[in-house]
């Protein structure tokens, strides 16, 4: 096999994308199965392996139409982020594209996309005392003073950030701080970090109340197929706090069961709550990036095909 490094950027990169119970994953293997593809996973949480009924990771038959890639990749106990997911993406990608298939990225979580389509730069290490100096200064001076700071010493990041949104001034000034560059001097170094000849972007659309009547029934399914036990399970073998999926939507409630600090139905209450606030906010970032395509996707089957002659004309496919 060619290393990535000799391998050519691909021709053509599909980009599925959507909100949590959209039906991405249905969509994506009958796709990569029509047009000779590979599904390439965009999920924070599905690349983790044992971590199966929480992730909703794609049913045996769907992973039977095409082959999936990062799926089940990293040990629970393993960090991820955007920037390493990127690396881990662009990998397989280019293996696609350099054996003469198609890559299809598809996920909910737009973050990783958009790492791969545009690039992300590596967060720097900074000591946590800085943070612990700047969370202090944050209680005294409030968000004003230190968003006042920072547009003396980066203007771009002070018009970016609003001057309420604490967690990111903070973040902004830690970094100038621990680095002695700005924020927006780090992010301009930083090319993409995959860049296809051509990239086709596809959001899966579904009627709200659909989409929530789905939420509701994806979460009552994963409690029955064992969402507590393998919790559980995951916690006795690595620890709660060495597993950071454990602090995901699902996991992190059913971790509070495990600990004793709720009930079940108080849990599920809530996961099905913040999965629907969750949806809304994929439905605005998506929608807030006018590259994707939005697509009727209530049939995946139809929804399939009418994607696979959309993009016929961009590739001898």
């Amino acid at each position: 096999m060619k290393s990535t490094n000799d391998l050519a950027a691909p021709d053509l990169l599909i980009i599925l994308g959507g909100p949590t119970a959209s039906g991405k994953s249905e969509t994506a293997a009958r796709l990569a199965a029509l047009s000779g593809g590979e599904v390439v996973s965009a999920d924070s949480v599905q690349i983790y392996s044992e971590l199966d009924i929480g992730a909703s990771k794609p049913a045996p038959e769907l992973l039977a139409m095409a082959p999936h890639r990062l799926l089940g990749t990293l040990k629970p106990d393993k960090r991820i982020n955007a920037f390493v997911y990127a690396g881990l993406a662009s990998e397989a990608i280019l293996e696609i594209a350099g054996s003469g298939h198609l890559p299809i990225l598809a996920g909910g979580t737009g973050l990783y996309i958009k790492a791969i389509v545009d690039g992300i730069f590596e967060s720097p290490k900074i000591p946590k005392e800085i943070r612990q100096e700047l969370e202090a200064e944050l209680a005294s001076r409030g968000n004003s003073s230190l968003h006042a700071e920072l547009a003396s010493i980066d203007p771009i990041a002070a018009i970016r950030i609003h001057n309420n949104d604490a967690s990111r001034i903070i973040r902004a000034l830690e970094v100038y701080r621990g680095t002695g560059s700005t924020i927006t001097a780090l992010r301009q170094k930083t090319g993409p970090a995959l860049s296809a000849k051509k990239n086709l972007f596809y959001a899966m659309s579904i009627p709200r109340d659909e989409l929530y009547r789905r939420v509701e029934e994806r979460v009552d399914r994963m409690m029955k197929d064992g969402l507590l036990n393998e919790t559980e399970a995951i916690i006795k073998k690595y620890g709660a706090e060495n597993v950071d999926a454990l602090k995901s939507l699902g996991y992190k409630q059913m971790r509070d069961v495990v600990e004793g600090t709720r009930d079940v139905l108080s849990a599920v209450t809530e996961i099905k709550l913040l999965t629907r606030n969750y949806v809304k906010r994929q439905f605005t970032w998506f929608r807030n990036d006018k590259r994707y395509t939005w697509v009727d996707n209530r049939n995946p089957e139809a929804a399939a095909l009418n994607i696979y002659n959309d993009i016929r004309g961009n590739r001898g496919i």
